[in-house]
């Protein structure tokens, strides 16, 4: 498999969601990102960290990290997001020491390397299919239809009939009948 290197590059709320936010994960040239949405705990955990709160030295990544230190090196540590299903991108933590692999939520794998520098890797593939060209001052981000999960797109489909946008209905209404027959299968 060949890998894109991602690194955090920033947080978005999204406006009039109960306490949603837009990952941001760029490639190193910062020409592409891929937008991951996160819910208002992980939201919450980001900012502290954004705002380099002295509070976080004593929170739970941070003690685990320094602790396991003694008994990992966190360099030997990759994460890899290789799938999407069913709305969610599929993450591993793997120890290439030993070659361990555990899956991870994506949001919870961006903490871990905010925390400890883990380095966060994406299929190529998957990199060319989900991500989108980078500006640093969109006032606009747009997710691919296969990360949101089925409710959110329920909603979206609901709101986009309402709003007579039936080319954005079509899709989505694609990408429920693609999610319907897995689920049958």
């Amino acid at each position: 498999m060949v890998r894109t290197q991602l690194k955090y590059n920033n947080l978005a709320e999204i406006v009039g969601s109960d306490g949603l936010a837009i990952i941001t994960l760029t490639d190193e040239s910062a020409s592409r990102a891929i937008h991951i949405v996160c819910d208002q705990a992980m939201r919450n955990q980001l900012q502290m960290r954004a705002n380099q709160l002295d509070v976080c030295n004593s929170m739970l990544p941070e003690v685990l990290t320094a602790m396991l230190e003694d008994y990992v090196d966190p360099q030997k540590l990759e994460i890899t997001i290789y799938d999407v299903k069913d709305g969610q991108y599929l993450t591993t933590l793997m120890n290439t020491d030993n070659f361990s692999i555990r899956k991870i939520r994506l949001s919870d794998a961006v903490l871990l390397h905010v925390v400890a520098g883990v380095p966060v890797f994406i299929d190529e593939k998957l990199m060319a299919s989900q991500s989108a060209p980078f500006q640093p001052d969109m006032s606009k981000i747009s997710i691919p239809i296969n990360t949101l999960d089925t409710d959110k797109l329920q909603a979206e489909l609901e709101k986009a009939v309402e709003e007579e946008n039936y080319r954005l209905a079509s899709y989505i209404k694609e990408e429920l009948n693609k999610r319907n027959h897995v689920e049958q299968s």
